[in-house]
Order: C-alpha cells, then sequence, then structure tokens
C-alpha cells in the first residue's frame, strides 16, 4: 500500500507534520512497516480543502491531528483486512 501526505505549504500549515508524525506512529503500533510505504509529497492540488492523503491513489482531503486515527482505521486498516481476506 502506497500513502502520500501533502507537505505542500497550506497543508503544512493545517498540520500535515502532525497528521504525518501520528500516522508514523499507527503504522508502527499496528506492525504495517513492511506493508505500508508512507511518503511525504508536495503540492497535491486541492489546498482549500485541508491536508490531503492519498491512499494507492485515492485522494482524501479535510484530514486534521483531530481526526487521523478515525482515518487510519476507516482507509488504511480496512483495506489491509480486505487484503488479507482473499
Amino acid at each position: 500500500m502506497l500513502i502520500r501526505i501533502c507537505m505542500g505549504s497550506a497543508c503544512y500549515v493545517l498540520g500535515a507534520s502532525k497528521i504525518a508524525k501520528r500516522l508514523q506512529e499507527l503504522i508502527d503500533e499496528k506492525a504495517l512497516a513492511d506493508s505500508i510505504d508512507f511518503k511525504a509529497s508536495f503540492c497535491m492540488g486541492p489546498c482549500s480543502e485541508g491536508v490531503v492523503v492519498e491512499v494507492d491513489g485515492q485522494r482524501h482531503c479535510r484530514l486534521s491531528p483531530e481526526n487521523v486515527e478515525e482515518f487510519f482505521q476507516r482507509e488504511i486498516l480496512n483495506q489491509i483486512e480486505k487484503r488479507s481476506d482473499r
């Protein structure tokens, strides 16, 4: 799985570095480092929609330090669980 987080100036101001730190902590806590390639990216476009994260090419906006754990559960862990069920 490839996860990219925007570190452009607008996203950075909105907390992208805090979100990236927490995502990395969650990846480490769940021992998923071998399954996830986590990268920072330059501006990904929709700056007015909040911090942008892409999961396998699917763009997610409006991330914040307050909702990152819910996002991780819903978008990342659920996809990993679906893949392991195959």
